[in-house]
């Protein structure tokens, strides 16, 4: 069945376009479902590079069950409709090289004090890549009473954590799917912005994605403000902010393509005068490895978290449960690691999650303290930083431990860190008691599946 190769025919060809069989290569004789096999294997580069060899193999490069697996190994869960592009083929090469954004999920930007927190998808019924800010609704609280301590105030929290479905951050949408047949560019450029068709526009302010690549640094001392992720979140790789003293580097080549990061300019127009955009604002986005918000048996505690913060409304946080802790001592130094002082006890399977530190950094934050910032650490979960085990209402058999947690003034002024006590109510719900303040506030784990399929 093999067809004539790039090179056209010659006088050995046969009359059927087909090439003698002494010129196939040898991947050409191979049997088909061998030749389907190890394209099975291959990136999407290097599939739509296979098939641009010989007309023989780009109909094995073209089997849309190998594009919808390319699809599918980028999405949390799998999809079985290419929806409005037609073949999987078609609407992998629409969002090369996007796929990583909707395939992580969780990204979080670097606002000053504030930072956000947005969950990535793709929406097969309208073949759309999105991002929506995640947010958090207090409610209306009531007051609880603490019977062995009755003078402290605490206030319920029932947070509604949702996303803000009427106002994307992120919004990818090809505009000609059902045509899009070109082949994907191996050495495809990354350095141009993407234009994002946003409801904005008809006001006169735009939004553009572009990519970012790794930082690796030339000198021994960088400043911490211009790294993202701040160095309180556990990663392997860090990009520069796009800030005035830290101009990013321009990528040169799809290589240079971190899928760890992103970023979203929104500007607008010069020529009007007034505008809730005065100049431009860029952000960037950094994911987080699943393994630091998956909890197991071993760390219930780890994952994402909200927080009730009085006046300054709901933020978020990631929970860290490790057998090491960070502390921050207002150095440099990126790890800040203290090694644990005490060994592990030995632990029944009932109580095997009740060990190690917690540590609680914040995604969002305020003025006081923000993102990126620890917000509480608990260096002992375990025996050594038990307290005691709550016998009233509303901490019936909880865990209460040790802890310290982090204030600061406006501006993160004079931070510093404060006795408190943590108290463990369920691996899903925790309630951080303020000793000097006398108040309780409450933390909630986040559940990110329900986020990914609300509508």
């Amino acid at each position: 069945m093999s067809q004539q190769t790039n090179d056209g025919p010659n006088d050995q060809s046969v009359n059927d376009g087909q090439s003698p069989p002494s010129q196939l290569s040898f991947l050409e004789k191979l049997p088909a479902e061998i030749i389907q096999d190890i394209a099975s294997y291959l990136s999407a580069p290097d599939l739509a590079c296979l098939g641009a060899t010989c007309r023989v193999l780009v109909d094995h490069a073209s089997k849309d069950l190998l594009w919808a697996n390319l699809v599918n190994d980028r999405l949390p869960s799998p999809i079985h409709n290419p929806g409005p592009f037609g073949s999987f083929r078609r609407l992998y090469l629409a969002y090369h090289p996007c796929w990583f954004i909707p395939q992580h999920k969780i990204w979080f930007a670097d606002n000053e004090h504030t930072g956000m927190l947005i969950i990535a998808r793709y929406d097969e019924s309208r073949g759309v890549i999105e991002g929506y800010q995640v947010v958090a609704e207090r409610g209306n609280p009531q007051f609880q009473i603490w019977i062995s301590n009755p003078e402290v105030m605490i206030q319920s929290f029932e947070p509604s954590v949702h996303l803000a479905l009427d106002d994307p951050v992120l919004f990818l949408k090809d505009p000609t799917p059902s045509s899009r047949t070109a082949p994907i560019q191996c050495c495809q450029s990354t350095s141009e912005e993407r234009r994002m068709p946003m409801a904005s526009d008809a006001r006169h302010i735009y939004t553009s994605l572009s990519f970012c690549s790794v930082f690796t640094p030339r000198e021994t001392y960088v400043k911490p403000n211009v790294l993202w992720p701040p160095r309180t979140i556990p990663t392997n790789a860090r990009t520069l902010r796009d800030l005035k003293e830290s101009a990013p580097p321009i990528l040169k080549h799809s290589s240079e393509l971190s899928e760890s990061f992103f970023r979203i300019r929104r500007w607008a127009n010069p020529d009007l005068i007034f505008s809730p955009v005065p100049n431009q604002s860029n952000l960037t986005y950094s994911t987080l490895d699943p393994i630091l918000y998956t909890p197991t048996a071993e760390n219930p505690y780890q994952g994402i978290w909200v927080g009730d913060y009085s006046a300054h409304g709901c933020e978020f946080l990631l929970v860290l449960q490790k057998e090491t802790i960070t502390i921050a001592h207002g150095d440099e130094d990126e790890s800040g690691i203290v090694e644990a002082q005490d060994e592990i006890e030995h632990n029944t399977h009932e109580d095997i999650g009740q060990r190690g530190s917690l540590e609680a950094i914040k995604l969002t934050g305020d003025p006081n303290v923000p993102r990126g910032e620890y917000s509480f650490v608990a260096e002992d979960i375990g025996p050594r930083g038990l307290i005691s085990v709550a016998m009233d209402e509303p901490f019936v058999g909880a865990r209460i431990v040790r802890c310290r947690g982090h204030v600061a003034g406006f501006g993160f002024r004079d931070d510093t860190y404060i006795d408190s006590q943590l108290i463990l109510v369920s691996p899903d719900y925790m309630a951080h008691y303020w000793k000097e303040m006398g108040h309780v506030s409450y933390f909630r784990r986040v559940d990110i599946d329900a986020l990914l399929h609300s509508s």
